[in-house]
């Protein structure tokens, strides 16, 4: 299997989705644990290398910035949970863009 550009972002969203599901777990609710477990299915996605990872990664990384702004809770983790999921959002609306031909990081 070819290791290019393509493979280490999706790697590393997947690194960051987890990341923001398991350490940074939101409080409980109906929204946030549908969001945790899709950020959980994204990262399964993303590491499969499965098509459309790209867009669902994009997608449950916005709603988790969307949930995570909503709680209540102010603290250093919550600032630390928005940069991972901004910083994984962005790479995998890349990967998305990039298989759709608009080059992104290449």
């Amino acid at each position: 299997m070819e290791r290019n550009y393509r493979f280490y972002a999706a790697q590393a969203a997947a690194t960051g989705l987890l990341i923001s599901a398991v350490k940074f777990p939101l409080n409980t609710g109906s929204f946030t644990s549908v969001v945790s477990q899709l950020e959980l299915a994204s990262v399964v996605m993303l590491m499969n290398h499965v098509p459309g990872a790209g867009l669902v990664g994009s997608i449950a990384a916005a709603l988790g910035v969307k949930a995570t702004v909503d709680e209540v809770d102010t603290s250093v983790s919550r600032t630390n949970k928005l940069v991972m999921l901004g910083g994984a959002g962005v790479l995998c609306l890349g990967l998305f863009m990039d298989k759709r031909g608009i080059k992104i990081f290449g």
